[in-house]
């Protein structure tokens, strides 16, 4: 069963097309990286996600319904943290937690007052005395306290130190620990992502490029670091390759479908690809489907 489905979801700002025909699917109980460079439209997929947007052309489906039509019970299933998340600046912590506990059901006082204590966070301060690391810090603490069953999350890490961020990710590994949540993560550490996530999906130009399991793609997608003698062509008939290049007195081709067997006979180390890697390999690529 997919949480998120989006078929044919394409949206327009003037003539510049932010998001085109992207086919995505969100696994219940996945955590998927949305991953793409600035500009990619990772942000506006997650606006027509959300009902912020209305798609020009195509469909989007959050726990079966329609965004611009979810009724507010299956809303307050969803936590979303935005880019740009924020509070008025006069606005005490307390009288945030209070307003935001009472539109869930299931909100969760002991979860915020843990967090609230890791964070190092004052009830009774108001919300513009706090640094920028510190708002991240609350209003994912207001995120994660309304239990959601999906939890989409645009750039979350923004204003936060490796310390505070590792908090942050060992924070979303416990929740998918202690019951089945999905979760879309948007973000540009990769390093970060990488420690969480399940499943990726590499969007460019806002149209879909790969969607795959991140272990599937570490199996199947590798490099080899071969003489500087070998033929290309004879590679590219066992192996479906990506990329080339010669470094010094080595071909190194990244290959898509590697099996241990097609190696049969050649002199090559075999090296494997952390999620960095594999993204800037498939951002040489142009989405799968492509401009009318």
């Amino acid at each position: 069963m997919n949480v998120i489905e989006t078929r044919g979801l394409t949206r327009y700002f003037a003539a510049k097309r932010a998001v085109r025909g992207l086919d995505l699917d969100v696994p219940q109980g996945c955590i998927l990286g949305l991953l793409g460079e600035n500009g990619s439209g990772k942000t506006t997929t997650i606006n027509l996600l959300m009902g912020a947007l209305v798609p020009n052309e195509g469909t989007a489906r959050v726990f079966g319904v329609d965004p611009l039509q979810m009724p507010p019970a299956t809303r307050a299933r969803i936590g979303y943290l935005a880019d740009e998340a924020a509070l008025p600046g006069w606005m005490k912590l307390r009288e945030a937690t209070r307003l935001h506990a009472s539109y869930f059901e299931q909100w969760d006082t002991q979860a915020r007052r843990r967090l609230m204590k890791e964070y190092d966070l004052d009830a009774d301060q108001p919300y513009g005395a706090l640094s920028k690391g510190q708002k991240r810090r609350f209003m994912l603490t207001l995120i994660v306290s309304q239990r959601p069953d999906l939890l989409i999350l645009d750039e979350p890490a923004g204003g936060l130190d490796v310390a505070v961020r590792r908090q942050f990710l060992d924070l979303l590994i416990a929740l998918a620990n202690e019951r089945e949540i999905t979760i879309l993560l948007s973000s540009h550490i990769l390093s970060d992502v990488e420690r969480v996530v399940d499943h990726v999906a590499f969007i460019k130009a806002g149209g879909l490029v790969l969607q795959a399991p991140l272990e599937d793609l570490r199996a199947r997608v590798k490099r080899l670091c071969l003489p500087a003698s070998t033929d290309e062509a004879t590679l590219s008939k066992r192996f479906n390759l990506l990329s080339t290049r010669r470094a010094g007195d080595a071909l190194l081709a990244v290959v898509d479908d590697f099996e241990p067997a097609r190696l049969n006979g050649l002199d090559a180390r075999v090296e494997h690809l952390n999620l960095e890697e594999l993204f800037l390999v498939f951002n040489t690529l142009g989405p799968t489907k492509e401009e009318a």
